[in-house]
């Protein structure tokens, strides 16, 4: 069954769907399932194909062991593997165990690259265990849990690093930066001339620190006002939190919206009711594609979403920044800041694609998140392909330095 939620992307403070454990099990039956899971890909995944990612070839390559799969969890196994492969935040294949990776961005706290020779780390998470024990921009990773990255890699993705596209590698590899849900990492790296080794706390354990925080925090600047928004675009109270924060800092000629540590996402609700604040009538702010209509009724499916004025209005100077850890409904308040006249700021965003659904299987326990609707800005860019206007390689502040706010200084 589908349940559509174009309008209300997942909340991000609690967990998605795959990740619950139902509390009755279908009869398994790999032939069925897999049938009933590669249906729902080609005829409602947004994102079957694109630059990185062929569709049909992962299914290809994941079929034969997927239908001799002797139990459900070696099932769901196989189907986490395929979803690896196509390099998507947003699909995610439960219910998970202890063993299972964690899930990114949200529970990351390190981004790295592989550049074809090296595995190196990007950007650390500001406030994050990984940088408060001292791993830096610039480091190359030798091992994760005394396994080489690319080791970690074909496991993470069950195939050989030469049949894998650089979109795949990269995901699988922060993948393996992240860990496995409940367990503490050790990542062994040269830094300039020196091997170091860094134990860091399990991911979970910086997802619930998030989580258990407050839904934002508001600062003042000389004439900069500051609203950071601490990954709970998903809860409904974030509405009146940010209308009382906005008029505490009213009166500041500019305005900083930090979108930074939004990694899981939320719903459009929470997000109209930021933006707004700072329109006068009715603006749009992003379009959104149905690729089932297409694919398997014919006629193409496609509407804008609008924003209407809401609360208390500001006519400031408004900054947004964004980052590699502004997911989901985050990336969709960059672009939705963006077609309303805010200046945007910020590195690559997290890539979450698409707007999220909840699928079951036939034949299967498997719970399986996917985007089946594509985003786009206003101006017809797919979102996954947007980029801040002010563009900053590393957007993370490291507690010393903030690249946002030297930016908007200049």
């Amino acid at each position: 069954m589908i349940i559509p939620i174009g309008a209300f992307l997942l909340a991000s403070a609690t967990p998605t769907r795959a990740q619950v454990t139902g509390s009755s099990a279908p009869i398994f039956d790999a032939p069925t399932a897999w049938v009933s899971f590669e249906r729902l890909l080609q005829e409602q995944y947004g994102y079957f194909d694109r630059p990185g990612v062929d569709g049909k070839a992962i299914l290809s390559a994941f079929e034969p062991r997927a239908k001799a799969a002797r139990s459900d969890k070696e099932f769901i196994d196989i189907l986490q593997l395929v979803s690896h492969n196509f390099a998507d935040p947003h699909f995610i294949v439960g219910p998970f165990d202890s063993d299972d990776w964690a899930i990114i961005p949200t529970a990351s706290d390190l981004f790295g690259v592989y550049d074809g020779s090296r595995f190196r780390i990007e950007q650390v998470r500001a406030e994050s265990d990984a940088l408060i024990r001292g791993m830096r921009v610039g480091m190359t990773v030798l091992t994760i849990d005394g396994q080489p990255p690319r080791a970690a890699v074909e496991e993470i993705t069950g195939r050989s690093l030469k049949a894998l596209t650089s979109l795949q590698v990269n995901f699988a590899f922060n993948i393996a930066l992240a860990g496995h849900r409940r367990r503490s990492r050790t990542v062994e790296v040269i830094d300039g001339s020196r091997r170091r080794s860094f134990t860091l706390a399990p991911t979970a354990d910086q997802a619930k620190r998030v989580q258990d925080g407050p839904l934002l925090s508001v600062e003042r600047q000389g004439a900069l006002g500051i609203i950071r928004i601490n990954n709970s675009l998903g809860e409904q109270a974030l509405v009146t939190k940010f209308s009382e924060a906005l008029a505490s800092v009213q009166d500041a000629p500019n305005l900083l919206i930090d979108l930074r540590n939004t990694p899981s996402g939320g719903n459009t609700s929470v997000a109209r009711g930021i933006l707004g604040h700072f329109v006068d009538h009715d603006r749009p702010y992003q379009v959104h594609v149905v690729p089932y209509e297409t694919r398997v009724l014919g006629p193409t499916r496609k509407f804008m979403e609008f924003v209407a004025p809401f609360g208390l209005r500001y006519s400031g100077k408004v900054y947004v920044a964004g980052g590699r850890w502004t997911g989901s409904m985050g990336e969709g308040m960059m672009i939705g800041f963006d077609a309303i006249g805010a200046t945007t700021l910020g590195s690559d965003l997290a890539h979450l694609l698409g707007a999220l659904s909840n699928e079951t299987i036939v034949g299967s326990a498997a719970k399986v998140d996917i985007g089946t609707e594509q985003l786009f800005t206003v101006t017809g860019l797919p979102r996954e392909a947007y980029h801040p206007q002010i563009f900053i390689r590393q957007a993370e502040g490291d507690g010393a330095h903030d690249p946002v706010l030297a930016a908007i200084r200049q």
